[in-house]
């Protein structure tokens, strides 16, 4: 079956003068799934990791239970919770079951009192063994953690058991509220099992909204075991991979294989655009046509008996002697490009705070151009030095949350033609491979 999923390569500059030093460009993959996925829905298997340690008590608690319910409500007779909370132990609230009694599951979470001290890898592997129970490459299965504070000195517990969440296919998707947790170890839980990275929950009444919307996105995917590769030839190297849609995540060299580079997408949503965006350094060519990349997408599609189909695309180039034949940029490749480094850049000054507690690093107008008036504004309190350290946490969490959204509106922009294809330019006559 054709056409389940759709590819397209979009480069920066597809044709460029001949030069004596490498020249830098961009290729931008937007992954989608097509109409004849829209209808699906896989079963789901969420399990709920909630704390429920002292400082969880009031508004905070209230919120939750309020979030789990209407969580519930969202889920059919067809899909499967379980709800696992922690303070210094575990406790299995909802053991592993099918969504059929929901008075039944609200009322043992309406149940929860807060007490007692913080351990996340208590409930981390209490919800992987609850979860293992409905395991099915068929079944969707997430779990959510939603704490308030800093776990007691398990944190590496915690990582392994993100790294045996990933095995087993679970995607962990964390949830910070207010200001005083580990956003590190969070970021680093989700981003190992294969989930995502921390949401910030400014305000409890906000748990409701994102749990809401946690079940939105989970009952949305079609396609799973998603892996974007990019095989590049000799006298191509790649310096950069970053994830630009649905979030802006720089990947870090670990996908850096030399001649591959290897993203994991993990799940597609139903009409949910999917961007990388891939910094490349080409050496010098002699004037022609070159394949500088071959993109292939490999992906699951279980519901309809599908495993490990691939689409792929060639990227090519064109190099001329006379500069004025070099063609313009791609401007969507480029807004993008530059919304990238602009997040890079806010990391940056943001690594630099968390080590000395001030920040040196200066923008440029370019780069201050793709934030918001808020995050520029608490940027600019942090360079000062205007705030307290427990004023600074909270404001380096909003800031970071907002740059990695800072795509978010860009998705409306991206067209996607239905054949996958990048829009019509002059081919070469002859590539070289």
């Amino acid at each position: 079956m054709a056409g389940e999923v759709f590819l397209q390569c979009q480069m920066s500059k597809p044709v460029m003068a001949v030069a004596r030093e490498g020249q830098v460009v961009y290729v931008l993959a937007l992954i989608r799934p097509g109409e004849a996925l829209q209808s699906l829905r896989f079963p789901l298997n969420f399990g709920l990791v909630l704390d429920r340690s002292f400082s969880m008590r009031g508004a905070n608690l209230q919120a939750v239970k309020e979030g789990v319910g209407l969580l519930v409500d969202t889920l059919t007779p067809a899909d499967y919770l379980s709800v696992v909370s922690f303070k210094g132990k575990a406790d299995v609230i909802v053991p592993a079951q099918p969504v059929a009694d929901k008075a039944a599951i609200k009322a043992a979470v309406d149940g929860m009192r807060a007490w007692g001290g913080t351990k996340m890898s208590e409930g981390l592997r209490g919800a992987l063994y609850e979860l293992s129970k409905y395991m099915r490459p068929d079944v969707v299965s997430r779990m959510v953690v939603l704490t308030d504070g800093r776990t007691s000195g398990d944190e590496q517990e915690c990582r392994e058991l993100a790294d045996q969440a990933r095995a087993w296919g679970v995607g962990i998707y964390p949830m910070g509220l207010g200001a005083n947790w580990d956003e590190m170890l969070l970021d680093d839980l989700g981003q190992r099992s294969g989930g995502m990275p921390a949401e910030l929950v400014q305000q409890p009444q906000d748990v409701l909204r994102i749990f809401q919307q946690q079940a939105r996105q989970a009952a949305a995917v079609a396609v799973r075991s998603t892996t974007l590769a990019l095989r590049l030839p000799p006298g191509v190297t790649a310096r950069r991979a970053v994830r630009m849609l649905p979030i802006v995540d720089d990947l870090g060299e670990a996908v850096l294989h030399g001649a591959k580079v290897e993203v994991s997408l993990g799940d597609l949503e139903r009409a949910a655009t999917q961007a990388v965006l891939f910094e490349l350094l080409i050496e010098p060519r002699t004037a022609g046509h070159f394949r500088i990349a071959q993109v292939e997408l490999s992906y699951d599609v279980p519901l309809l008996g599908l495993k490990k189909q691939t689409v792929r695309q060639d990227v090519l180039a064109t190099f001329v002697n006379d500069a004025s034949q070099a063609a313009g940029v791609d401007e969507t490749v480029m807004a993008f490009a530059q919304r990238a480094n602009a997040h890079r850049m806010v990391n940056r000054a943001l690594d630099e705070y968390r080590r000395t507690g001030r920040t040196t690093v200066r923008m440029a107008p370019n780069v201050t151009s793709m934030l918001d008036d808020l995050t520029r504004a608490q940027l600019e309190q942090l360079m000062a030095g205007q705030v307290s350290s427990e004023q600074a946490s909270a404001l380096m969490k909003g800031i970071h949350t907002r740059t990695r959204r800072m795509t978010e509106r860009m998705e409306e922009a991206v067209d996607i033609s239905e054949s996958g294809k990048s829009k019509p330019r002059r081919q070469a006559k002859k590539t070289e491979r």
